[in-house]
């Protein structure tokens, strides 16, 4: 596993480690953030997460605001507002429609889009590195399409490519399936009592 120092996290990240569940990679985060805090990593994310983490989420912690949560995370959380060319690549990028990898034939009631704050985290992250230029950067996320919410079922951030065939990839299509995205692993995990005993 590649030991990368800079990463972009998708909102649900932050929400986890917020709500602290489900409790899978809860300690990979807390790394991660701990890393980030001493300077040892930089972490991006779209400030569309200030739209996409409710005040719900803050119960039982010490901080009770969205602002003050990311003034305790300190500099090392870059966020990155979606400017017009990122925003207008955004509504490109969810115009082109996707296949389903498990029923091509899929009838038009049940197929699925790129949610529009999905493809805003994923153009501001192309955005970062072709406007930024921070090119060896891999963007974090838990989103496996399990969920649904109004815009219906959407076309998941991990796996986003089996969506999109090779037969249909061009232009932006192909620079999406081409970002590395996986869940927060830490490459540096602790291993656990279990582990250090035996």
């Amino acid at each position: 596993m590649i030991d990368q120092h800079e990463m972009f996290w998708d909102s649900c990240v932050f929400i986890r480690y917020l709500t602290r569940s489900p409790a899978a990679h809860l300690e990979d985060i807390d790394q991660f953030i701990d890393d980030a805090k001493r300077g040892d990593r930089r972490i991006y994310f779209s400030t569309v997460a200030f739209a996409e983490i409710r005040p719900e989420f803050f119960s039982g912690h010490s901080f009770g605001t969205i602002e003050e949560f990311f003034a305790d995370l300190g500099r090392a959380f870059i966020a990155v507002e979606p400017n017009p060319n990122v925003m207008v690549a955004a509504g490109r990028l969810r115009g082109i429609a996707p296949i389903n990898p498990g029923d091509p034939k899929i009838d038009a009631q049940r197929k699925r889009v790129i949610g529009t704050a999905d493809a805003i985290h994923l153009t501001t992250r192309l955005y970062i590195r072709d406007v930024l230029e921070v090119k060896d950067i891999v963007f974090h996320t838990f989103d496996n399409g399990k969920g649904k919410n109004h815009e219906g079922r959407c076309v998941p951030l991990l796996g986003f490519e089996r969506w999109y065939p090779p037969s249909i990839r061009q232009g932006i299509i192909s620079e999406v399936c081409g970002l590395p995205r996986s869940e927060p692993i830490h490459p540096q995990r602790k291993l656990d009592l279990g582990e250090q005993n035996g």
